[in-house]
């Protein structure tokens, strides 16, 4: 049976982090470099779990309480590929800034040029968490329901 956490703030000041990582070391990890950052860290059981929990960021209009400034999943998740997600979110124009994490022998779901979509492997995923949690960029960063900006970036899986 999995552990099904979630750390939901009331402080609206704080960006929120939603995490859907198998791996509980690197999950706990992530939660905690969030944390000590000052993010509020969702972490949902599995890639279903965390397209449900963001599902309102895509109705058109819609304007939910608790949006994510950051995505962190496995490329290969369970219930609904991160890779899966990413290009879902890319298609509809929504520009969360996403870290797609590999296991070891993966490879890479995505060729992209989508400056905000981070392909990792297994040893990179805290530092790239650590460095996207210092950016002022993505913590201050609206959630853009827009056209995406990013022309040239594919949205094909490999």
């Amino acid at each position: 049976m999995q552990h099904h956490e979630h750390c939901y703030s009331t402080a609206s000041s704080r960006p929120i982090a939603y995490i859907a990582l198998d791996d509980d070391a690197v999950r706990s990890r992530i939660r905690t470099i969030l944390e000590h950052a000052g993010w509020t860290a969702i972490v949902e059981p599995t890639g279903f779990h965390l397209l449900r929990a963001i599902a309102d960021i895509i109705e058109e209009g819609a304007r939910p309480s608790l949006h994510p400034a950051l995505i962190v999943i496995d490329a290969y998740a369970r219930g609904c590929a991160g890779a899966t997600i990413a290009l879902g979110l890319r298609d509809l124009g929504i520009t969360i800034p996403i870290v797609l994490a590999l296991a070891p022998g993966q490879r890479t779901p995505i060729a992209s040029g989508d400056r905000m979509l981070h392909v990792v492997d297994p040893g990179s995923v805290e530092r790239v968490v650590s460095e996207l949690t210092r950016s002022s960029f993505t913590a201050t960063q609206e959630v853009s329901c827009g056209p995406a900006s990013t022309p040239g970036s594919s949205s094909h899986a490999a």
